[in-house]
């Protein structure tokens, strides 16, 4: 519900309102809560210094493990003792920090395991009840973006840039669209706390899966136990050898999917947008894929664009008049 801010005193000039509506109101109105949100952000810009500091001093893991259970276990008494929501901004900054920063430890601790499955399920599993317990939004899409990990899915950062990596689209794809849709159910029938956060983890899946479906698109996949091309086979026998999935497959399934979602989904709703979004994507990707950055392809790709656009047009215009 929006806040409304109203002046009382002016109102009651204007003859709007008598003095008893705006004693009433007034009895009524929410206290100012923005001196108690300076306070739990102060104390967490406090908490995070002395966690640096800390650090600092003592520079190993385990300091970063102790910090994290204090973190975890602080957020918790505040959640349990704190009058009302009066410290509740503090006990979920507390909240992240700890889970988190055990999420980070398990990371830094396995950082030279060749075999890189247990310890992404581990942080899912932790940034997964994190989420549960203390109600985090936040940490569920962690633990789904941790989740995709596991399949070689992930993202990368180097000066100035940005990369997105998907090693085994058919998988990513089949494991996020069933956790998305499993999630998306469960949504409809769990309480209300419990909804929000399945249906931030649903959406979160359904970003995971339409990745896998633009790298597939762009380059297929390869399935079996020799997927991954090293240089100590030639290329022609590790094709032999392995099977493919040719891009054209991705291509022509990605947007049927996405249609139907757009079709079947809440006109305006998280789903119509995001499909609608995917498929714009698709459709530029596979342009420039197929025509190249050629003068004539951009004036013709660009033509087509602005049809299309006052097709749309017409087309909601219609359905208002219809409506």
């Amino acid at each position: 519900m929006p806040t409304i801010r109203i002046d009382l005193e002016a109102l009651q000039q204007e003859g709007l309102i008598g003095a008893d509506l705006a004693r009433l109101i007034a009895a009524r109105a929410q206290p100012d809560g923005r001196a108690g949100l300076f306070v739990n952000l102060a104390l967490i810009m406090g908490a995070l210094a002395v966690a640096a500091g800390t650090i600092a001093l003592v520079p190993n893991a385990g300091t970063g493990l102790v910090l994290a259970l204090v973190a975890i276990g602080a957020a918790e008494g505040l959640r349990r003792l704190a009058p009302g929501a009066s410290l509740k901004v503090l006990s979920a900054g507390l909240a992240l920090m700890g889970v988190l920063g055990l999420a980070g430890w398990v990371g830094f601790e396995y950082r030279d395991v060749d075999e890189a499955t247990m310890p992404a399920l581990l942080i899912t599993l932790i940034l997964g009840a994190g989420a549960a317990w203390f109600r985090s939004g936040f940490l569920a899409a962690m633990s789904v973006l941790a989740l995709g990990a596991v399949f070689g899915t992930g993202t990368g950062y180097w000066h100035a840039c940005y990369g997105l990596f998907v090693e085994e689209p058919l998988v990513t794809i089949g494991v996020f669209g069933a956790l998305a849709g499993a999630l998306y159910m469960v949504r409809e029938h769990a309480a209300e706390a419990w909804a929000g956060l399945a249906g931030i983890a649903a959406r979160t899946g359904f970003f995971l899966m339409n990745f896998g479906f633009w790298v597939g698109s762009l380059w297929g996949d390869d399935l079996g136990p020799r997927y991954r091309y090293t240089e100590a086979q030639s290329w022609e026998d590790w094709r032999a050898a392995t099977t493919h999935i040719p891009d054209t497959l991705f291509s022509i399934v990605w947007p049927i999917m996405l249609i139907g979602v757009m079709v079947k989904a809440k006109r305006g709703g998280f789903l119509s947008v995001t499909a609608t979004v995917f498929l714009a994507i698709h459709a530029y990707t596979q342009y420039f894929e197929v025509f190249g950055a050629e003068p004539e392809t951009l004036l013709l790709g660009g033509v087509g664009l602005i049809g299309l656009a006052v097709l749309g047009v017409r087309f909601l215009k219609r359905e208002v008049r219809t409506a």
